[in-house]
C-alpha cells in the first residue's frame, strides 16, 4: 500500500532543519536515480565518500525497508519534491538566525 505522501517523509520533519535538508537532498538522490551505495552517492552529490556513507547510513536507519519498497519509495520522491524548497529555506533562515544572534552578542 503506497503511503499518504504528507506522512512518508514524517522521520525526516523530525530533525533539524540543515541535517533535513542535507539527508532530503541525499534521499533524493537515491530515490530519483536507484542507488544506495555509498560511493554512487558520493559520486553524484560530490561528497567525501564518509560523508555519503554516514548520510546512507542515517537514511537506512530512519526509513529502513520503507527504502526498498516501491510504494513507499514513490511517496516519498512525490513528498520530496514539494518538501526539499522548503527544507532548503529553513535551513537557510535557521544559519541567518545563528548568525544573527551570535553577532548581537556582546562581551
Amino acid at each position: 500500500m503506497v503511503e499518504d505522501s504528507g506522512a512518508a517523509l514524517d522521520p525526516l520533519e523530525k530533525i533539524k532543519p540543515h541535517s533535513r535538508w542535507v539527508l532530503g537532498e541525499t534521499l533524493e538522490v537515491m530515490l530519483h536515480n536507484g542507488i544506495d551505495r555509498p560511493a554512487d552517492v558520493a559520486a553524484r552529490l560530490e561528497l567525501p565518500p564518509s560523508t555519503a556513507a554516514y548520510r546512507v547510513r542515517l537514511l537506512r536507519e530512519l526509513f529502513g525497508q520503507d527504502l526498498n519498497d516501491p510504494g513507499p519509495r514513490l511517496a516519498m520522491m512525490r513528498a520530496l519534491r514539494t518538501a526539499l524548497p522548503r527544507w532548503t529555506a529553513e535551513a537557510a533562515y535557521a544559519k541567518r538566525r545563528r548568525s544573527t544572534r551570535s553577532q548581537s552578542t556582546c562581551c
